[in-house]
């Protein structure tokens, strides 16, 4: 039976395959590969990153998209470093953008869908009514139980021990 759990693992396993697969070619003796399917460099490095991207997406739900994204991001500049070290490779500033390039059309694409959800459910509210009414904003701030202040003039800061004291007050085990 199909179920979510099994679509995640069956991205996730994707996922794992298809990193192998980018990572050998974008390291490995394959370069110019791309020509082969008529890519040019650039087009293959952003559909690459960018289906990785959206692979990643599927295949980690709990995860936000925007951490997801800084990972491609910071594995894109990962690959162009490691390509550095490689004999027949060059890095590439323009290499990098062209993943970006790929990462963030994936990553905007998937931000259409909280946009269609907001129309659908409060069409009529402003953006800024929306945003009063996001919960994830809603959250109560800590009060502090104790403001350091500058001591007065001539005298010395109160100790942690008062401080904790004044916080913590003893009480009796009776």
């Amino acid at each position: 039976m199909l179920t979510p759990n099994r679509i995640v693992f069956a991205a996730r396993a994707v996922l794992l395959i298809g990193s192998i697969v980018a990572a050998v070619l974008m390291l490995g003796p394959f370069q110019g590969m791309e020509q082969m399917f008529n890519l040019s460099d650039k087009t293959a490095h952003a559909l690459a990153f960018g289906g990785l991207t959206a692979i990643s997406f599927l295949a980690f739900p709990g995860m936000r998209r925007a951490d997801l994204v800084r990972t491609a991001l910071i594995m894109g500049a990962a690959v162009e470093v490691a390509q550095m070290f490689d004999a027949g490779r060059s890095a590439s500033v323009a290499d990098w953008a062209a993943d970006a390039a790929g990462i963030m059309t994936v990553y905007g694409s998937s931000l259409i869908e909280g946009v269609r959800k907001m129309a659908r459910e409060n069409g009529n509210v402003s953006f800024a009514t929306l945003s009063k009414m996001d919960r994830r904003r809603s959250r109560k701030r800590v009060k502090v139980a104790f403001k350091p202040g500058r001591p007065a003039h001539g005298q010395r800061s109160p100790r942690f021990a008062d401080r904790a004291a004044q916080r913590f007050p003893v009480r009796d085990l009776d």
